[in-house]
């Protein structure tokens, strides 16, 4: 699942409506996503990882990317201290690179302007260097490029693709107030010129984003409906999308939909072998849909410590997405029985009867679950609420809808009938 990244030709038009031809810039992997994920990881104490080799991991890419204000950020801001020892040499060789590169790319900056080459050649020498600073994790200074090159005369899909690199600056410091902002005013841009290939993208970036804000059911929508037209390798890996789709999947869809959407999904079938997220997150589902209660909370807590933990868009609902499965198991297993025995649900569970009564007290209070504690008798008693009088109201309410539809259909056919006479 690769993109090619070789420049395309567009034929949009700019602003005043002339069309113009201009080379739209490649969708570049910058900046590389692989850092921030593998830095993340070096931030949780409870993320089991080779922290040495994570460490070498991330300076081998800092290295190739030439991330000299990166790695500065990295040591003195955002790794706990001691973490990343900062390498002054290193450093230095990484800020000559840069400085050498972003001079070269201004003299033909300067160069353009001087022979007055036109706004498209400026433009696309503008997004050189911006995509140049983004690579190399110069925040400021990729943001205020970018925002140059989008004020010149550009087509419609090009500035979607910059706006997608500003966005993708966000996701990479994980800024996701910055990335909702910068989502709103792509979406306005797309409504006027999207193709399609940016419209998926943009699907994409959205699902991800409501993710890492706990929007799960918006995300399970788009991140599901991405998997067979994903082309954003240049934000994430398909592996992750495919782990990520899962845990909204699973979160929201109802049982139907999770077993044709998740389970069966040909595209998440082909990478359980190769993806060990994947197998957790999947083994967790088919446990929930299977009814197999003996295994779910082996496969909860597998997907805590392989899924959830070192992922920075999931980390911060680890422990909400935990509790909302214990509720929703509890749920389903209760829906099955109008009494049953504290002992005997716990034993289906593998967990002990004083676990389980407290645990089940966490959800009982707020109506989270619709059951009692008999803790005289051990047992627990469902009191499922009476949905006769909802059933009746929407019966009335559908009733009127289709008696609605039935007048106006009448009112059509007795003007047709009245035409034909005339």
């Amino acid at each position: 699942m690769s993109k090619d990244t070789s420049n395309q030709v567009s034929n949009d038009s700019d602003e005043n409506g002339e069309e113009t031809r201009f080379v739209d810039p490649a969708v570049h992997r910058v900046p590389n996503y692989e850092v921030s994920e593998k830095a993340f990881i070096l931030t949780q104490p409870k993320v089991n990882a080779d922290k040495q080799s994570l460490i070498e991991s991330i300076l081998e890419l800092v290295k190739k990317e030439e991330m000299a204000p990166y790695y500065k950020y990295l040591c003195d801001e955002y790794l706990p201290s001691g973490t990343l020892k900062f390498d002054e040499a290193l450093y230095q060789e990484l800020l000559k690179k840069n400085e050498e590169k972003v001079a070269s790319l201004k003299n033909k900056l300067t160069e353009v302007e001087e022979n007055d080459e036109g706004e498209l050649e400026k433009a696309q020498c503008w997004i050189e260097l911006g995509e140049y600073y983004t690579q190399i994790g110069d925040r400021a200074n990729a943001l205020d490029t970018l925002e140059k090159a989008l004020g010149k005369a550009i087509s419609t899909g090009a500035k979607i693709d910059v706006m997608f690199t500003i966005t993708r600056i966000g996701f990479f410091f994980n800024d996701q107030f910055f990335v909702k902002e910068k989502l709103e005013q792509i979406n306005v841009m797309i409504e006027k010129g999207g193709d399609w290939e940016r419209r998926n993208r943009f699907k994409t970036y959205k699902g991800i984003h409501c993710l890492a804000v706990r929007n799960f059911k918006e995300a399970a929508k788009l991140l599901v409906d991405s998997l067979a037209t994903f082309t954003s390798v240049e934000l994430a890996s398909y592996e992750s999308i495919a782990t990520y789709a899962s845990v909204a999947g699973l979160f929201t869809l109802e049982r139907t939909e999770l077993k044709s959407k998740v389970i069966d999904s040909s595209e998440l079938l082909s990478l359980l072998n190769t993806t060990s997220a994947l197998q957790s997150i999947s083994s967790l589902t088919i446990s929930l849909y299977t009814s197999d209660y003996s295994s779910f909370f082996p496969f909860l807590l597998e997907t805590y410590e392989n899924v959830l933990l070192p992922c920075k868009y999931l980390n911060a609902h680890s422990d909400f997405f935990v509790r909302e499965m214990r509720r929703k198991v509890y749920a389903q297993l209760l829906d099955s029985y109008k009494t049953l025995s504290l002992r005997s649900m716990a034993g289906a569970f593998g967990v002990s009867v004083e676990f389980l009564d407290n645990d089940l007290g966490k959800f009982i209070p707020n109506k989270q679950l619709n059951c009692v504690i008999d803790r005289v008798n051990g047992i627990v008693e469902t009191n499922r609420p009476d949905n006769k009088n909802a059933q009746y109201h929407l019966l009335i309410k559908q009733g009127d809808g289709l008696l609605t539809k039935l007048q106006k259909y009448g009112a059509a056919v007795k003007l047709t009938g009245s035409e034909r006479v005339a």
